[in-house]
């Protein structure tokens, strides 16, 4: 005698599975620049195509980035003819929401400066990057083409575990290993890059 599935007591259920659909609070798949500012609660961010990707300093790229800005600062308030700013976000594209992009420092000299703009969309007359230890070379130079094109004259690569920068122009590339200058964009300055790359040592204690 054959004993059906119904008779001892199990019924055939239809189960519906639905395609999951993002709710009307999940984040859009292109983030705008606005979009994305208000997801990144504060971190340094860039933003291509639509894409946020987070920039994550190691401590030499820290310490590096906070002791030239230092030089730099010293230099502009004695020479006021520009500003150093960090991790500016930049709109080299105006009508584009979903690009931005942030050196880590810009330096923007007085006749370039767009003070009534929240994002300047002219890239900063020295863009500088700190190398982290994950960077690569070739996104590095990547990275001051689109400057150069966008109105850099100067991108400062600045390698805190070589403990030198290089200076690229639109035609031309040099390594500095002992100072630090730019004699056509900021006379007068002399960075010693001892000074860059090590913290002060502390005094020592009072005998």
């Amino acid at each position: 005698m054959t004993t059906t599935l119904e008779e001892k007591g199990y019924k055939e259920e239809k189960v519906l599975i639905e395609v999951e659909r993002p709710s009307a609070s999940s984040p859009p798949t292109k983030l705008t620049l606005e979009q994305a500012n208000k997801l990144a609660n504060g971190k340094p961010f860039e933003l291509i195509k639509g894409r946020m990707v987070f920039k994550m300093p190691d401590y030499s790229h820290a310490q590096t980035q906070s002791l030239l800005c230092i030089e730099l600062g010293v230099y502009l308030k004695r020479a006021p003819i520009g500003r150093v700013l960090t991790e500016l976000t930049h709109r080299f594209w105006p009508d584009n929401a979903h690009e931005g992009r942030m050196p880590d420092l810009s330096i923007i000299l007085n006749e370039h400066l767009e003070l009534g703009e929240r994002y300047p969309t002219r890239a900063p007359d020295i863009a500088v990057e700190i190398i982290s230890c994950d960077d690569a070379w070739t996104k590095l130079f990547e990275k001051a083409k689109l400057y150069f094109e966008k109105g850099s004259r100067e991108v400062w690569l600045v390698d805190p575990y070589e403990k030198g920068v290089l200076v690229l122009t639109p035609t031309a590339r040099r390594w500095e290993w002992n100072t630090l200058s730019s004699p056509e964009l900021l006379p007068g300055l002399q960075i010693e890059l001892s000074q860059i790359f090590a913290w002060p040592a502390a005094p020592s204690p009072a005998q």
